[in-house]
């Protein structure tokens, strides 16, 4: 039997990293944090490097390499980056059906102030591995956000 697929939707500070840990302790799975992956290999690299994102890129494959395996093992796995466009979920849903695993993908809806609290204060707090974001930023981000449809073959959860 194989893993069920997690993958998150929502904005900087939405609670998404919590969920994906609160996942891999509930499922259980295998969580991959690509911001922890991000900051521990590249930590000259800001989010706003333009290498950043060839980097990342490169690194949701490996992570996936692996994730695979976990799935193959009859574990779920967490992806715990923002499948925010149909493009990234595409990625991910051709992927898990190339293996046999169902893809769910939670959809969290925490507001444009509240996400940018809690990104705030996680910067404050100095929490490690999580990229500081504004409110501009999540502004930007809400503006990218292209709302999760069954039809692109996942179950979808709302938080």
């Amino acid at each position: 039997m194989t893993g069920r697929l997690h993958l998150l939707y929502g904005l900087s500070g939405s609670g998404k990293s919590t969920l994906a840990r609160r996942l891999a302790e509930e499922t259980p799975a295998v969580r991959f944090t690509l911001d922890e992956w991000m900051l521990r290999l590249h930590p000259e690299l800001s989010i706003h490097d333009p290498a950043y994102g060839m980097r990342a890129d490169a690194l949701r494959e490996l992570i996936w390499s692996i994730a695979a395996q976990v799935l193959r093992s009859g574990t779920d796995a967490v992806l715990d980056w923002n499948s925010w466009s149909s493009e990234r979920r595409e990625w991910a849903v051709g992927r898990a059906r190339g293996i046999g695993a169902e893809v769910i993908l939670h959809r969290l809806t925490t507001s444009l102030e509240e996400s940018t609290r809690r990104a705030r204060c996680r910067e404050e707090a100095g929490t490690a591995y999580a990229h500081p974001v504004d409110r501009d930023g999540n502004e930007h981000l809400a503006r990218l956000l292209q709302e999760p449809d069954t039809a692109e073959g996942l179950e979808i959860i709302i938080h």
